[in-house]
């Protein structure tokens, strides 16, 4: 696998033409097949699929796209550690979150780069199961996430940033709004959405079982993500009940606690902190930022 086959895939991913990626990549049209069909051989896949008319990417090329942006970026930050001096160049630091959390990191960032001035963040906003192994095999640093998940199982350590309680979200406009706490009876019709069962740490699983055990399963949404829970309740389909952390808030939505409030934990996950005071000044970053 090389920088040429993967910069020809982004450009016919891009254009879902392999004319246009040709023009784009200043090659001949065959080059930028043969390319293709190297890579796909390679990697025993089909990426696209392709007719006399059409150029579809498949569930696989869809999937790569992310894999060959990370591994370009990679040879990049390479050439340009090898083009400067070492104290000048770039410090990689790899971070796990979902998208919720992309409304702080700034912050956070900004205080990182006034301890490492060359710093350089990547940020991986992917489900919770492949930030795990990817934390397992320490091609992130350190991942957010909520506390649930057998830490020793997975040979990782968890650090508290938080205890967070489990809220009803809704839109501002919704009939429930106004109200200083939500309980069973009223929540009765309204439809619920709600990450399934595969995507949900444990704490928060047991505080949805508790709050819908009577609720009917034809008005629960099940969403693979936060964010298409976040999506529904958005466009006034359903209500959700999730962890309120409150540097995560949008502020179209509004956040009531439950009449019997049931709190989680919420930090970090990481591997070791051995020889990396990169990832302790962050780790010392987050708790300071939380305990605002």
């Amino acid at each position: 696998m090389n920088s040429s086959q993967l910069n020809c895939f982004l450009a016919v991913a891009d254009s879902l033409s392999f004319a246009r990626a040709a023009e784009k990549m200043h090659i001949t049209q065959p080059a930028v097949t043969h390319q293709i069909n190297s890579l796909e051989n390679e990697l025993d896949v089909k990426l696209f699929k392709r007719t006399t008319r059409t150029v579809e990417l498949t569930k696989e090329g869809y999937s790569f796209i992310a894999d060959a942006k990370s591994i370009l970026n990679t040879i990049s930050m390479a050439k340009v550690r090898f083009s400067v001096q070492e104290k000048e160049a770039p410090i990689p630091f790899h971070i796990g979150c979902h998208h919720g959390e992309l409304h702080f990191l700034p912050t956070l960032f900004k205080k990182m780069a006034e301890l490492y001035p060359n710093i350089h963040p990547f940020v991986k906003a992917i489900p919770l199961p492949a930030l795990m192994q990817l934390l397992q095999t320490e091609a992130i640093d350190v991942l957010f996430g909520m506390q649930g998940l057998d830490s020793a199982k997975h040979s990782v350590h968890f650090k508290e940033l938080a205890k967070v309680s489990i809220s009803c979200i809704m839109q501002k406009e919704h009939p429930l709004a106004k109200k200083a706490f939500i309980t069973s009876s009223d929540i009765a019709g309204e439809h619920i959405a709600i990450l399934d069962t595969h995507n949900t740490p444990s704490p928060i699983l047991t505080a949805q079982s508790q709050l819908l055990k009577n609720h009917p399963t034809s008005a629960v949404y099940c969403c693979g993500t936060s964010e298409e829970v976040l999506l529904l309740v958005r466009a006034g389909m359903a209500i959700t009940f999730m962890p309120d952390i409150i540097p995560m808030r949008e502020s179209s939505l509004v956040y009531i606690p439950t009449e019997n409030p049931l709190s989680v934990s919420y930090g970090l996950y990481y591997k070791t902190l051995q020889k990396k005071p990169m990832l302790k000044s962050f780790i010392k970053i987050a708790g300071e930022f939380f305990q605002m």
